[in-house]
């Protein structure tokens, strides 16, 4: 697990960049279904790409009902520490 990485929008920012192959601006109250790719399949990309760049593992019942980029944000927070 990388703790000296910084959870913050130019993180997911980045992490979005990847999983959804697109430049899409999102800010923290961007929503679920209302950005460019983020649907349920986008939602499990950005999941994986979280995972994959953190070396962490979230479970399913943690990911369901995060619905914009401020709750993805603290979901991550707490997972990494």
């Amino acid at each position: 697990m990388k703790k000296n990485k910084v959870i913050d929008l130019k993180f997911m920012q980045s992490v979005f960049k990847v999983a959804l192959n697109n430049n899409t601006k999102i800010i923290l109250s961007s929503k679920f279904e209302k950005v460019k790719g983020w649907d349920s399949l986008g939602h499990m990309k950005i999941i994986s790409e979280i995972e994959k760049k953190l070396s962490i593992s979230f479970e399913i019942d943690e990911i369901i009902g995060i619905n914009t980029v401020k709750k993805l944000i603290e979901l991550t927070k707490k997972k990494v520490m």
